[in-house]
Formats: C-alpha cells, sequence, structure tokens
C-alpha cells in the first residue's frame, strides 16, 4: 500500500543550542508494492526519514498518509499581538494524540534497525518473534502459528528456536528481527542499511530474501551506502542530501547521468562505471540490462554475438 509524505520538517533537539534541522519539507510517495532505495551520505536524513514512516518520530509539520491512515501535523497557528504564530499548545494536543495513534501504523510498517540486536529482547528466538503478534491481540497459539511461518520463510530452523537470540551470528540476528516483523504480516517493511556488517555469502543471502519478500507483495523500502544494492534490487533511487530531496529516478538514470553522485558522496557501483567505459570504447551495451558481473558478461557475449533478447 502506498505512503505519502506532504511538506515533512523534522528537528532534533528542537530549541535547545544543538539543535539539528534533520528533514526540510520533504514530498515524497512511495508507491503500492514498491522496492526503493534511500541514499545520501551520512547526515543526509535517510535514518530520520524512515523512522516516520511508521511512526516512530513524527514530524513538527506536514502530513504523512501511511497505507489511508493520516498523521497531520500540519502548524496550527493563532493571532498573537496582530501576527499569526504558531499555537505550539495546539500542537502538543495534537502530537500527543497522534501517539497514541500510532500504534496500528506499527503491524502495517514494519521497520528493521541497522543493528539487529536493538530489536531482540526476549529469552529465546521463538519468545522474540512471538512478540509482535501477541502485543497486537493474538493468542498465544496463534502467536506461534505466525512466528513458526515466518521463521520458515527467513530461513531459521527449528533448531534454533529455543536458543537466546543473542547467541546467533550478525546475520542471523537480522533474520530473526525481520522474521519478528513479517511475523506481523505488515503491508510494508522498512530496513536501515540491511547488509551492513553481513560478509559476501550474508549479503547475498539477505537480498534473496528480501526478494522473495517482495515477490510475496510486500513493499520494501531501506536505506543504504551499497549501490550495487541499488542497482540490482531496486526499482526507484531517493538521493537525500542535508535534509532534503534532489533526486528521485531509476537506478539506471541516476548512475547513467552521474548528477548528484559526487555531491552526495555516492560512487556508481564498479561493474556500471566499467560497462560505461566499454562504451565509451565502441562497445553498443544496453545499460538497462547490466545489473551485476553476471549480466554484465551475458551482455557483452550478445553484443559480441550478434544476439538479439
Amino acid at each position: 500500500m502506498p505512503i505519502e509524505l506532504k511538506n515533512i520538517f523534522y528537528t532534533y533537539d528542537k530549541g535547545s543550542p544543538n539543535q539539528k534541522e534533520a528533514l526540510k519539507d520533504i514530498n515524497l510517495l512511495f508507491e503500492d508494492h514498491c522496492y526503493t532505495a534511500l541514499i545520501g551520505k551520512t547526515g543526509s536524513g535517510k535514518s530520520t526519514l524512515i523512522q516516520h514512516l511508521n511512526g516512530l518520530l513524527l514530524p513538527d509539520s506536514g502530513s504523512i498518509d501511511i497505507c489511508g491512515q493520516v498523521i497531520d501535523m500540519t502548524l496550527v497557528y493563532k493571532t498573537k499581538k496582530g501576527q499569526q504564530v504558531v499555537d505550539e499548545k495546539a500542537m502538543k494536543k495534537k502530537h500527543k494524540k497522534k501517539l497514541k495513534e500510532v500504534k496500528a501504523l506499527r503491524k502495517r510498517v514494519g521497520l528493521v534497525f541497522q543493528f539487529p540486536e536493538y530489536q531482540l529482547f526476549e529469552t529465546t528466538v521463538l519468545e522474540d518473534v512471538c512478540y509482535g503478534p501477541k502485543n497486537f491481540g493474538s493468542s498465544v497459539e496463534e502467536s506461534q502459528k505466525k512466528a513458526k511461518e515466518a521463521l520458515a520463510l527467513v530461513g531459521i530452523p527449528e533448531r534454533y528456536y529455543s536458543r537466546s537470540p543473542f547467541e546467533l551470528s550478525g546475520g542471523e540476528k537480522r533474520r530473526v528481527a525481520i522474521a519478528g516483523i513479517l511475523a506481523m504480516k505488515p503491508d510494508v517493511l522498512v530496513l536501515d542499511e540491511p547488509t551492513v556488517g553481513l560478509d559476501c555469502r550474508g549479503e547475498e543471502s539477505l537480498l534473496a530474501l528480501l526478494r522473495k519478500i517482495y515477490d510475496s507483495g510486500t513493499s520494501i523500502i531501506l536505506s543504504t551506502h551499497n549501490m550495487d544494492v541499488v542497482l540490482k534490487h531496486c526499482k526507484k533511487a531517493v538521493v537525500l542530501e542535508d535534509g532534503r530531496i534532489v533526486s528521485i529516478s531509476t537506478p539506471l538514470e541516476l548512475f547513467a547521468s552521474g548528477k548528484y553522485l559526487a555531491d552526495s558522496a555516492i560512487e556508481p557501483p564498479k561493474v556500471f562505471s566499467f560497462a560505461q567505459r566499454l562504451i565509451q570504447n565502441g562497445l553498443p551495451i544496453d545499460l538497462s540490462r547490466v545489473k551485476d558481473c553476471s549480466s554484465l558478461a551475458e551482455e557483452i557475449l550478445r553484443v559480441k554475438g550478434g544476439k538479439r533478447a
């Protein structure tokens, strides 16, 4: 289901000497069944933005329509000494009211943090994955059924169910954290830097899992510095810089144009840059076919052999 952000502003430590405006007039639509990457250098606003998608953070102003449920923090004004000023009292009331309404959002939009151990707290893997369904009213039996289905989906075997989640490897912890979200049957899965800290095999395995989840009908939104992931898996790339959106495009359009990349400290995938050099040297490769080394090799063979798709 779609998520739409309109005129979103958010400031950390508002009113203090350390205040930082993290989001500035964000307008963005995540379409139904999307696979979207948020990219940009550290401090650009990626993590702050994704925490707004399930109500973990509420905007200072603006509105977010999350799967039909609206968080409206549009500023309320009053007249003071002949001038219009923000009605802080009314805004505080609105904030408290919205805090009570966000619980339902977390069933529909699941968020997996960059460090999955922040989400794991029960004594066993099964109990941890059961927590979400139980928190939303499922019986013990139903919660266990949903948890076991989710654990099977992410590839955690039954012999792990009675283990402490803190005894698992980094990749296994990430899978258990994802299972805890999937057990609540969300419409949207949001991940913050999901491949950080994983080796090549763990990264490949996790991305295959995300593709499986996406193919089942769940939207995927992720923040990442990994441009290989963006090129191979994502349908849309949103570039943030200093709290603002500076580009919305397909990965192909972003990497081919080169615009915004240097300013946002983004390097295109090496396989894509290599393919561009081959084109510059006279090999008529179709860049839209290049997703990774294997697809580049296939494209070179196609062009060299004069084959048509």
